[in-house]
């Protein structure tokens, strides 16, 4: 019979794979160490996997039940990237304000949205300025840079007033 305390599952991101240990023990020759073999670990992109295999065959030419262990986990170290087309810079006078739009790949989870924050606009006066910030951390907690775009512009819809100290009339009289 072999046997192992390991189990069969994910270890998640970037784990250091330590292969499992597998014991056996037959009724006539005792303990035994079983012959345990892996191809090694193979992936499809981020995704790896990793079985190994225990066999035994005693001296009487008895198999015992084969016993494998499977690892998967994700390797990942490579922070994901968030982009824009969008530029920082002032708008003018009273523009309509239309958010950045931010875009991000990975190259474990593919494309995703970025988180975006804003605090809205402040002013101060007539002055205007508005900051979006784009944030993002994949499954295996590797952070992207974070972006930002700030605008800024003129809220200004009042005419201005014109004033005078002089008064119509006849200069000649």
């Amino acid at each position: 019979m072999i046997s192992t305390t390991a189990t069969s599952g994910d270890l998640g991101c970037n784990p250091t794979v330590v292969a499992p240990t597998f014991t056996g023990l037959d009724n006539c020759e005792g303990t035994f160490i079983p012959t345990v073999t892996t191809t090694g670990p193979s992936n499809t992109g981020c995704a790896y996997t990793q079985t190994w295999l225990a066999n035994y065959t005693d001296g009487c030419n008895n198999a015992a039940i084969e016993q494998s262990i499977t690892y998967t986990w994700t390797q990942d170290t490579e922070a994901p990237v968030i982009s824009t087309t969008a530029n920082s810079g002032d708008l003018g006078c009273n523009p309509t304000v239309i958010a950045p739009t931010f875009t991000g790949t990975d190259n474990c989870e593919g494309t995703f949205l970025p988180t975006v924050t804003t605090t809205g606009p402040s002013n101060t006066g007539c002055a205007y300025t508005q900051t979006w910030l784009a944030n993002y951390t994949d499954a295996c907690n590797n952070a992207a840079i974070e972006q930002s775009i700030t605008y800024t512009w003129t809220q200004d819809t009042e005419a201005p007033v014109i004033s005078t100290t002089a008064n119509s009339g006849d200069p000649g009289l």
